[in-house]
């Protein structure tokens, strides 16, 4: 029988291992941006924007610049688990909106995770005519027993996938730069290009569904508690993963529109087409063998294999942070003695996980996944703003150079304007699956409302049997 401690006695043989370095949570950073989002959801974006995609990622890049300087100073403050969970809480005073914003949170992570399994599964597809759902539960199935050994395991894993995925999305940029120039890089669709009045809608409607593809620079914060020198290294980590993989998307979306048509990279991403998936189309079109496309699948299978594995990490850290703080059932709270990983919440993501999966739509999931994204992306950026209006008249030497920069004396611009863009976002592009999501809201007091009386009951019992 497996033998279970709650993580707070004798912390520093049962506690989390703190054994990641500046390089590993980068890789980390970097692995999971690139896996989530370029290999599974460019053929959706192409149909949308057209042979202008590229500037629909400049657009969400700067999105997501403004919120990793919020994530970047909060976690240099808040260096633990649960990172989104713990600022509200402690910014607000308040267990209640921290425990909120801490389910949204849970929720996008897990919703992320059956998104990027069906995008595995439409590369998987060339190989074997498997029901894509199956397949991208028996991925979830496969990232959790490496989960659960151990994290060193899960990171070594880890930064050899991303050297795999990263080789591959250079390798598609170096065989399509001969094709640049071949197609109009600023037109959204035969009718309309960049300038015109109609172009701004697909354009933002890109902007906001690629945006899933920056989702994971946010994530390294969730590994605080288990990074040397967490106070430096996880803000150093999330800025220079969200710059790598900006480069990278940016040429990769340039290249891809100039190989192959924008409407054929959105046909190859639907799950019911049986050739290739998108990049893999890039590829085997810029070569001219169908090998060079059964190659790049390979490559894209271990890209989104690797973003499932890091989001599962992501999420059963969110549980167990929770958890620590009594706002969760204390079993999710509990770290294996042996592997030093919380196994509770390691076995509850993984049931969420395989359960959304069912819904087995990629656009659809990813939808609903952005818009728990810019919630709490919106959130984070306001308890930048908060903590900055309470501590007005101290200095912090932990700002970012960046943030130093662009502040309006002790305003904080940068996380304004990444509030202002997530209401916007949320209100132009996804007011459909915001409904969806809103449906969850009394889940979420419940929830609350039980954990917190079953605490004291708790308590009381125990002091009794004392």
């Amino acid at each position: 029988m497996i033998s279970l401690e709650q993580p707070g006695s004798r912390q520093d043989q049962h506690g989390l291992e703190r054994s990641i370095s500046l390089f590993q949570a980068t890789v980390y950073g970097v692995g999971i941006i690139l896996g989530a989002g370029i290999y599974a959801l460019i053929g959706e974006a192409a149909g949308l924007a057209g042979s202008a995609i590229w500037i629909s990622f400049v657009i969400a890049a700067l999105i997501a610049a403004c919120t990793a300087i919020s994530y970047a100073e909060l976690s240099a403050l808040y260096p633990k688990s649960a990172a989104e969970f713990v600022y509200v809480k402690e910014i607000t005073g308040s267990p209640f909106l921290g425990f909120v914003v801490g389910y949204v949170t849970v929720l996008t992570g897990i919703i992320g995770v059956a998104a990027v399994s069906l995008g595995f599964s439409s590369y998987f597809k060339l190989y074997l005519g498997a029901d894509p759902v199956l397949v991208g539960i028996v991925l979830i199935l496969s990232v959790a027993v490496l989960n659960f050994s151990g994290i060193q395991q899960s990171a070594r894993v880890n930064t050899l996938l991303t050297f795999v995925e990263a080789g591959g999305l250079i390798f598609i940029i170096f065989i399509g730069i001969p094709y640049v120039g071949e197609v109009d890089l600023l037109a959204v669709d035969s009718q309309s290009a960049i300038g015109d009045a109609t172009a701004w809608k697909p354009m933002m409607a890109a902007a906001a569904l690629i945006f899933f593809a920056y989702q994971g620079f946010e994530d390294v914060v969730n590994i605080a508690e288990e990074t040397k020198s967490a106070e430096t290294t996880v803000p150093l980590a999330l800025l220079l993963s969200l710059l790598i993989t900006t480069v990278i998307y940016i040429l990769v979306a340039v290249v891809a529109v100039s190989v192959v048509p924008a409407d054929a990279l959105y046909a190859a991403s639907k799950l019911d087409n049986p050739s290739e998936g998108p990049l893999a189309l890039v590829a085997s079109t810029a070569l001219q063998s169908p090998m060079g496309g059964k190659l790049f699948t390979v490559i894209a299978l271990c890209a989104t294999a690797n973003t499932v594995l890091v989001l599962h990490i992501v999420n059963s850290r969110m549980l167990y942070g929770i958890a620590r703080d009594n706002c969760l059932p204390g079993f999710l709270a509990k770290v294996n003695p042996k592997t030093r990983t919380p196994v509770g919440a390691v076995v509850l993501a993984t049931l969420l996980c395989v359960l959304f999966t069912l819904g087995g739509s990629l656009g659809d999931v990813a939808n609903l996944t952005n818009v728990g994204v810019f919630l709490v992306f919106f959130m984070v950026n306001l308890m930048l703003v908060m903590h900055r209006y309470q501590n007005r008249a101290a200095e912090n030497p932990r700002l970012t150079s960046l943030s130093l920069a662009l502040n309006l004396g002790w305003f904080p611009l940068l996380p304004f304007l990444g509030a202002l863009f997530c209401v916007l976002m949320l209100f132009t592009q996804f007011w459909q699956p915001m409904m969806v999501l809103g449906v969850s809201i009394p889940i979420i007091v419940y929830a609350f409302l039980i954990t917190s009386l079953a605490l004291p009951i708790y308590l009381l019992s125990r002091m009794h049997q004392g």
